[in-house]
């Protein structure tokens, strides 16, 4: 894995955000984006078929498949958003917590853009 790792990784961006509450009484929100943070990565493609079957209850036209080394783990979990190319992706959440799996000394991440309605 570590070879194909050092051969196929490519550079990512991921975007922390600080979070700031306007009004407490109604939990007005709003996001400041910070510069993003470069990481390696090995990114995929996944297909309507497979982004059915591996991320349940998303509708989007385009999703990829990252696989990240473990020590980034924090820097993935605390991301806003992540840039890929010119693109911005989110994260794959469940009630509120990205969803990953483990795999020796790398995660599996699954990001997509929302789909307009």
């Amino acid at each position: 894995m570590e070879t194909l790792f050092k051969n196929h990784a490519q550079k990512i961006g991921i975007i922390l955000s600080r979070e700031v509450v306007e009004d407490p009484i109604y939990k007005n929100k709003t996001h400041t984006n910070l510069n993003p943070l470069p990481i390696d990565a090995i990114v995929t493609d996944l297909t309507f078929a497979s982004i059915q079957y591996k991320m349940p209850g998303v509708s989007t036209d385009k999703a990829k498949e990252l696989v990240i080394r473990k020590k980034r783990e924090n820097l993935i979990l605390q991301s806003y958003q992540i840039k890929i190319g010119d693109e911005f992706y989110n994260g794959w959440k469940v009630n509120g917590k990205l969803q990953y799996r483990r795999e020796g000394d790398y995660i599996r991440v699954y990001c997509y853009i929302k789909k307009e309605e």
